[in-house]
């Protein structure tokens, strides 16, 4: 036994986390995971350590201000069109908004297209330069580092970036279409909202014919402005 029932108390937390972790099939955002070692600690060790604070660096896009409004048109193939209004967060991500909104206010989303649909999830857009959806395009040309991952992607119609394989983000976003999409924590920069035109996404959009393995659309769904 430890003399020390501190050091004794740290010594579980560091197996128990370490066990929770090492579970799973696939890395879980960072608040599960400090939601479900905090309840393991807290029974094992009620009054030994404080339970660690969930949810402490997030923040809530319910309460972001909207600082600008875009707008993109997008036409699916049978010639159904619909109009979104994307609210960003300027104060939040202002180095990720300030390329989204140079991108949107010169057209170089025009002709680009909604390249994957993972209905009940994501609709991922916006790859400039690249209709595979491998790369995009930021308004400077390359990647550039997201400013923070603290909005949680708590709420349907959130605005993400696409990360590239080096970890930036350029000119490809997603549009989060579940209520709830924990696993983008931590992994994407949400920086806006879609405030008109969600209905749009989940009527046409979303149920858009696809082919695998990538989940592309068997037609082109475009941007057209």
């Amino acid at each position: 036994t430890m003399a020390n029932p501190l050091l004794f108390a740290l010594f579980l937390v560091v197996i128990l986390i370490i066990d929770t972790v090492s579970g799973l099939s696939r890395p879980l955002p960072r608040r599960n995971v400090l939601i479900q070692s905090t309840a393991a600690v807290a029974a094992a060790l009620s009054t030994a350590i404080a339970p660690l604070p969930s949810n402490a660096a997030y923040l809530d896009p319910s309460t972001a201000k909207v600082t600008q409004r875009l707008f993109l048109d997008v036409k699916m193939p049978n010639g159904d069109e619909g109009h979104l209004v994307i609210g960003v967060f300027g104060d939040i991500m202002p180095r990720v908004v300030e390329n989204f909104v140079k991108l949107c206010e010169s057209d170089q989303y025009a002709d680009t297209s909604f390249y994957r649909v993972l209905s009940g999830m994501t609709v991922q857009g916006g790859a400039i330069g690249d209709r595979s959806g491998k790369t995009g395009t930021s308004f400077n040309g390359p990647p550039f580092e997201p400013d923070n991952f603290n909005i949680r992607h708590s709420q349907q119609g959130l605005v993400s970036m696409v990360r590239g394989l080096g970890g930036g983000v350029d000119s490809r976003f997603f549009i989060n279409t579940a209520e709830d999409s924990g696993w983008a924590d931590d992994r994407y920069a949400a920086f806006g909202i879609v405030e008109e035109g969600m209905d749009f996404v989940h009527s046409r959009i979303e149920r858009a014919a696809v082919k695998p393995p990538q989940n592309s659309p068997k037609e082109r769904i475009v941007i057209t402005k």
